[in-house]
């Protein structure tokens, strides 16, 4: 019997049909939108692909930059080099074409003038591929003041100058060979907001940042241009100054596990009243044959000497530039910008000087660039000497060039000081400039030097220290110490109660036209030596603590003076045995390294313990 209208069987026939009905209708919807999206992808990097070849060749130098970013920072391996290649490359591409059709739509025709933006483009770039060979950091915010005051002599250069021209040379001959597509100024600007998008994207699920893992890590922060590293620094998250006589529970555990500000009872048995710290300019490890077997005897025989003879400790560096070196070397706190920003609210020279001590800054450099006699003097100097002073001066103004006074001449002045001021409390900080990157001195008016040769010394080699090169400013260097070491000899100057400290105001990490001086890496070629001299040395032995950093300068003269270290000094004297932390503040991320190893913590990173040290690192505890 046939069922009745509106049975059961009925019913469940019209709701299978209604249910296959919608089925079938959100196949086709969703094919349908599937299909939409796939067009508009495909629209939209077809705009892309129509000048690949173009801004591909264009992305270039990025790619260089990143390359050498990987190899400075150590950061290589297969996926950094291939997944995260790629992933420079995107980036990279989507720049150059939103710059490229930027100008495009803001009515650039001439080839000449797009590669002439161009041009300054990778002048960026060149910068920040100069900074990451020189100190392995990026062309950041922090060095834009640098600029003003830069001496600029090496741009006339030959070699300088063909490079500048290939800067030029390689957009123009790319645009005039591959910008085949003259388009409307509306389908540029379709791929700019294409190619801004997939930027977009990709930052998001850049697969570089999520891998983890420090190569990665490092990797990453070479994903932005050297504009948007710049913009990236102005805009960074940044934790207000504060400062505390007792540390809140989370900064106290922070505190705690990085072993700082822990009391001790420790005091120097020996004293001086007259400390001379001798910041040498870049001065490293890998200079001294102590340390780099490839240097010649000749170049390092004084440096060598001191380093056997005299207490010495190898520091691991805290910072870069020279400014920022010596704002931590002067508070023993990793963050220089907190210090001189502030008006340095730890400073070992303050302590000294309301202690009766008399403090001078003498500096072969301008004493007034980016206004550093200001902030050295907001540091606790009273007397601050540089090039400006010294030119005033008939017996020194015959011997400022290049960067300033010679070295010979500025230890000179020192040793002169020293005798007017004998019978007095002192306290001075001297900074050579012969030895400034990138490539030493190239005039030292009227002073000769002595070959460096010896039977250690190969043809080859002794050519490297013929020509104008950092090799050869701190062979030169050595000679001159050599000088002022015996003047302050022969005239009594280093009696018990005086002491010269030969240190650096950073490292110098290049390897820059040496052939193989530098060839066989080691770690110490990126520390910065530290070495006691005088009639007597301290009755203590210096810490094997391995982490030892130049945070640890403030208090370890404060100590050698008979005055205790404020509480707030992430660094410890290097005669007290205790385990110790190194920080080093990057752009963008600080470096954390102690016995348990290394970590990297980037200013951004939402992790509690990580945002507990960024504020330790942003404060100070009285």
């Amino acid at each position: 019997m046939p069922a009745r209208a509106g049975g059961p069987r009925a019913a469940a026939f019209i709701h299978a049909r209604r249910a296959n009905k919608m089925y079938n209708y959100f196949i086709i919807f969703r094919d349908d939108k599937d299909y939409k999206m796939l067009n508009f992808i495909k629209k939209y990097l077809l705009l892309l692909k129509q000048d690949f070849w173009l801004f591909a060749i264009l992305s270039i130098p990025g790619m260089v930059f990143y390359f050498t970013g990987l190899l400075q920072l150590d950061a290589a391996d297969w996926f950094t080099l291939t997944v995260g290649a790629f992933n420079k490359f995107a980036f990279e591409f989507c720049t150059v074409s939103i710059l490229f059709c930027l100008l495009h739509v803001l009515g650039l025709k001439k080839r000449w003038a797009f590669a002439l933006v161009f041009f300054f483009y990778y002048v960026t770039i060149t910068a920040d591929i100069v900074l990451l060979i020189y100190f392995k950091e990026r062309f950041g915010a922090k060095y834009l003041p640098t600029l003003a005051g830069g001496q600029y002599k090496f741009l006339l250069d030959i070699r300088m100058i063909l490079m500048l021209a290939a800067l030029y040379g390689w957009p123009y001959f790319a645009i005039r060979k591959f910008w085949l597509h003259r388009r409307s100024r509306h389908a540029s600007a379709k791929i700019i907001a294409a190619a801004a998008v997939f930027m977009l994207v990709l930052g998001i699920i850049s697969p570089t940042a999520l891998r983890g893992g420090a190569n990665s890590f490092y990797a990453a922060q070479l994903l932005p241009t050297t504009a948007a590293q710049i913009a990236l620094d102005f805009t960074a998250r940044k934790y207000p100054y504060q400062e505390y006589e007792i540390l809140p529970p989370d900064l106290q555990t922070a505190a705690d596990e990085y072993g700082l500000f822990a009391p001790d009872g420790f005091k120097n048995n020996t004293n001086y009243d007259r400390i001379i710290l001798l910041t040498t300019e870049a001065l490293s490890g890998k200079f001294i044959k102590s340390f780099n077997p490839a240097i010649p005897a000749a170049a390092s025989g004084v440096l060598d000497r001191l380093v056997h003879t005299r207490p010495f400790a190898s520091l691991k560096p805290s910072a870069l530039s020279t400014l920022y070196g010596l704002s931590v070397i002067f508070s023993g706190h990793p963050n220089a910008e907190l210090m001189y920003k502030n008006g340095f609210p730890l400073s070992f020279v303050k302590i000294l000087r309301d202690n009766g001590w008399r403090t001078v800054f003498i500096r072969g450099a301008d004493e007034e660039y980016m206004n550093e006699h200001l902030i050295f003097k907001s540091a606790g100097f009273d007397e601050i000497y540089g090039a400006g002073f010294f030119e005033r001066d008939p017996r020194y103004s015959g011997s400022v060039a290049w960067w300033g006074l010679t070295d010979r001449k500025l230890f000179e002045y020192a040793a002169d000081y020293l005798k007017r001021h004998k019978d007095e409390k002192l306290f001075i900080n001297i900074l050579t400039v012969d030895t400034h990157v990138p490539s030493g001195r190239d005039d030292y008016p009227g002073q000769l030097y002595p070959p460096v040769e010896g039977e250690d010394i190969s043809a080859k080699t002794a050519k490297i220290y013929e020509r104008v090169n950092m090799a050869r400013a701190f062979a030169n260097f050595d000679y001159d110490l050599g000088l002022f070491l015996n003047t302050l000899w022969d005239e009594g100057l280093l009696d018990e109660r005086t002491l010269l400290i030969i240190t650096a105001d950073h490292p110098f990490f290049a390897n820059v036209d040496t052939g193989s001086l530098f060839k066989n890496y080691r770690p110490v070629f990126d520390e910065v030596p530290f070495i006691l001299v005088g009639a007597k040395s301290p009755d203590e032995a210096v810490s094997r603590d391995l982490f030892k950093s130049q945070q640890d300068i403030a208090p370890t003269v404060l100590g050698l003076a008979g005055l205790p270290a404020p509480r707030g000094m992430f660094g410890r004297s290097i005669f007290e045995e205790t385990p110790r932390t190194a920080f080093y503040i990057k752009n963008g991320y600080v470096i954390a390294s102690d016995a348990k190893g290394t970590k990297l913590v980037p200013f951004s990173s939402k992790k509690t313990q990580d945002m507990a040290l960024l504020r330790l690192l942003n404060s100070v505890v009285k």
